[in-house]
This record gives C-alpha cells, sequence and structure tokens, in this order.
C-alpha cells in the first residue's frame, strides 16, 4: 500500500532531479525490441552509499532491481526479481530533461515495510531516481536519491 507522503516525496524527488540538468539533451526513446536502447545491466549508488542495481531487457523492460539500505539501525538489501515493469514516458513530463521512467513497489497492505523504486533514464547509459523504504519497524522511514550507469 502506497502512502500519500512517499508518493509525494518521490514525486518531489524527481522533480528536483530533473530541475538540476540543465543539459539541453532530451532522451530519446528506445524502439521495442532495439539493441540500442536501455537494455543490460545497471549498476550505481544510493543516497545512503549503498548499491543499486537493476536489469534492462532486450524489450526494454527492468525485469530485476536490488537495493541496499542503511538507516536508522537498520540494514540490508532488499531483492525484486521476475519483474515486467514498462519502460515510458510520462504523459505529463514536466521538464523536458525528464527522460523515460519506471516504477516499483512492494510491501504488505497494511504500509509497513514498504520500498519504493522510481527512476529516470539521463541518457542511454545514465539513470538516477529516487528510493523510499517506509515504515521500516524500529526504524522509521528514509528516502533520497540514486544514480548508477549502465555496464
Amino acid at each position: 500500500m502506497l502512502k500519500a507522503g512517499a508518493v509525494f516525496l518521490a514525486v518531489a524527488v524527481l522533480a528536483s532531479i530533473s530541475a538540476c540538468d540543465t543539459g539541453q539533451n532530451t532522451p530519446s526513446e528506445p524502439s521495442s525490441g532495439s539493441s540500442t536502447g536501455y537494455d543490460g545491466q545497471w549498476t550505481g549508488t544510493t543516497y545512503q552509499g549503498r548499491s543499486i542495481t537493476f536489469v534492462v531487457s532486450s524489450d526494454q523492460k527492468v525485469t530485476a532491481i536490488t537495493v541496499g539500505y542503511d538507516f536508522n539501525g537498520c540494514s540490508g538489501v532488499k531483492t525484486f526479481s521476475s519483474l515486467s515493469l514498462d519502460i515510458g514516458v510520462p504523459p505529463n513530463r514536466s521538464a523536458p530533461t525528464l527522460g523515460p521512467t519506471f516504477g516499483y513497489g512492494s510491501g504488505p497492505p497494511d504500509g509497513s515495510n514498504y520500498t519504493q523504486v522510481y527512476g529516470s533514464f539521463t541518457s542511454s547509459t545514465t539513470a538516477t531516481g529516487s528510493v523510499i523504504f517506509g515504515s521500516y519497524a524500529g526504524c522509521g522511514t528514509s528516502g533520497g536519491i540514486w544514480s548508477a550507469s549502465k555496464r
């Protein structure tokens, strides 16, 4: 279950990320099945200094996400596999630098111990986004940005 505050935080983080890029290049959408798209293994670092990796298939779908966390005494790694997340251009793209995006949320229906990952491709080899670790028992909520590049 997604909490309204967490969704607002994610949107705000993505908007601020896109506003920081003053370049005039807007990433183009990959063609379906194109080897010149975003397919491949991506790896990067979260705001907590932990690893984030994700895989994009040749049909331009995010198929796995692994993200580490360390806040308020909680640490670990969350792995989400067997995904089929579409990469798409947001219909109301507010900033021309916000490229094609993907998003994933996981957690129990009661809204505790949830994880949300949002990403935007800033080029065919770089991506940035936000991650939220919400309502972790005894540790609270933490969220911030990440950046990654294609290997």
